[in-house]
């Protein structure tokens, strides 16, 4: 059995390698806004105009209204207002970030089940991302979440896939194991055809690399591998001793349980959650 399946994996791993398994392109909207404000003349009202055209994406962004990006904001903003608040390169993160789960096709009920669940994971991931990086760090919530959000973007092109191949056990703890294991390897092939920033493909090449070693402070990597292990739960020992912890945490990270640190967050997570579309239990 075990042959077997390092056998299958080869295989859908050469697929991809090879461009005859369909890599998803970049999201239309995120595409078109993207070239638009890599354009020197793009404008507020462009921007908010591309929006419009989507009224599912514009409902979503508005949402934002009443989230620690933009505190103390009046009632009945609009999108211009909130889009002029954000920032355009935080809008175009939660472009990203809304577009990537309409990506998924498959009408299999089994994948479909399976791509849910992992997507309800990465929310969870990016939601523990973005309160991480405002506790713990310089760097920009949005950075981070987004980082949470595509470090297991893998499993979505492969899910995909496996609708072709139907010869596939359909048992759902194999399909989790196949996507442990080849994510990094198809998240970074998918990433860097988006062109999307190596800090990103880094989220999804290391999304397992537990013991990997660096010099210097906590990077975004750090930040998703504590992120992926705070929302698992149940394994704190473990995550005490990685490298990523220790990193993040500091001198703090000798003396602060994990749990403790998910108590504190617990509030802001939950909102996040809600906020980026995550389902309770799903």
């Amino acid at each position: 059995m075990e042959t077997r399946h390092e056998g299958l994996k080869f295989s859908l791993y050469s697929s991809f390698l090879k461009g005859n398994a369909k890599v998803p392109q970049m999201p239309e909207t995120s595409l078109r806004l993207r070239k638009l404000l890599d354009s020197e003349h793009a404008s507020l009202e462009q921007v908010t105009r591309l929006l419009h055209s989507n009224p599912p994406l514009a409902a979503y962004l508005l949402q934002f209204a009443s989230s620690p990006m933009l505190r103390n904001v009046r009632q009945g903003v609009n999108l211009q207002e909130v889009v002029s608040r954000i920032g355009m390169q935080r809008v175009n993160n939660l472009v990203l970030t809304f577009a990537v789960e309409h990506l998924f096709t498959s009408q299999d009920p089994v994948l479909i089940k399976i791509f849910r669940a992992r997507w309800n994971a990465a929310l969870q991931c990016g939601a523990y991302c973005a309160c991480l990086a405002q506790q713990l760090t310089r760097m920009p919530m949005e950075d981070a979440m987004l980082g949470g959000l595509l470090q297991d973007i893998g499993s979505l092109p492969l899910l995909d896939e496996l609708e072709r191949w139907p010869e596939v056990p359909r048992e759902p703890q194999d399909l989790q194991s196949l996507c442990d294991q080849l994510s990094a390897d198809i998240g970074v092939i998918t990433l860097t055809a988006w062109r999307l920033p190596a800090v990103l493909i880094d989220c999804a090449r290391h999304r397992s690399a537990w013991q990997r070693k660096r010099e210097g402070s906590a990077d975004l990597v750090d930040i998703v591998q504590v992120a992926r292990r705070l929302s698992m739960e149940g394994d704190d020992e473990q995550l005490v001793q990685l490298p990523a912890w220790r990193r993040l945490l500091g001198e703090r990270a000798d003396d602060m349980p994990p749990q403790v640190l998910r108590d504190e967050l617990g509030g802001e997570v939950a909102f996040w959650f809600k906020l980026l579309g995550g389902k309770p239990n799903a």
